[in-house]
C-alpha cells in the first residue's frame, strides 16, 4: 500500500467564485503512479468549501441564490466579529463541506459524466490551499 500526499494552491478573486480544479487533482493522481485506491481532497479553509458537481455557472447561480436564503447576511450572528461575510461564510462551509474522497481505478478518477471537483470560494479573494490525499497501490 502506498500513501501520497500533496498540496495544490488556488488563488480566488472573489467571494462564490467557482473554480474547476479536477485537472489540478488528476496531475497529482498521474504523479502518484497509484491505480487503484482512494483519493481524498480536503480545503485547509473554513470559509471554502470543496463539492462533485457538473461544471455549469447556471448551478452555481442557483446555489449561490440559495445560499443566500438560508444564511442571508443581514441576520444577526454571534461569529460576527469579522463581520457577516465571515460568519455565512462558516455556515456555508458547514453546510457544503470541505473534503471529498473519490475511487480510483486503472489510474483514473472514478467520477461520473458530468462530475468535476470544484472548489468554492465563501469569504473574500484569497491564496487557498487543497491537500491531496492518495491511498492505493
Amino acid at each position: 500500500m502506498k500513501l501520497v500526499k500533496e498540496e495544490i494552491e488556488i488563488e480566488t478573486r472573489k467571494l462564490y467564485e467557482v473554480i474547476d480544479i479536477t485537472e489540478k487533482v488528476e496531475a497529482v493522481l498521474e504523479k502518484s503512479k497509484i491505480k487503484n485506491g482512494i483519493l481524498f481532497a480536503n480545503s485547509l479553509h473554513n470559509t471554502a468549501a470543496l463539492i462533485i458537481q457538473e461544471n455549469d455557472s447556471s448551478i452555481f447561480k442557483d446555489l449561490e441564490k440559495s445560499l443566500e436564503k438560508i444564511f442571508p447576511l443581514n441576520e444577526k450572528y454571534e461569529h460576527s466579529y469579522e463581520g457577516n461575510i465571515n460568519a455565512t461564510a462558516h455556515l456555508k462551509n458547514c453546510f457544503l463541506g470541505n473534503s471529498i474522497s473519490v475511487p480510483i481505478e486503472n489510474g483514473k478518477l472514478q467520477l461520473g459524466t458530468w462530475q468535476r471537483i470544484m472548489f468554492i470560494e465563501l469569504f473574500e479573494a484569497r491564496n487557498r490551499k487543497v491537500v491531496i490525499t492518495i491511498i492505493g497501490e
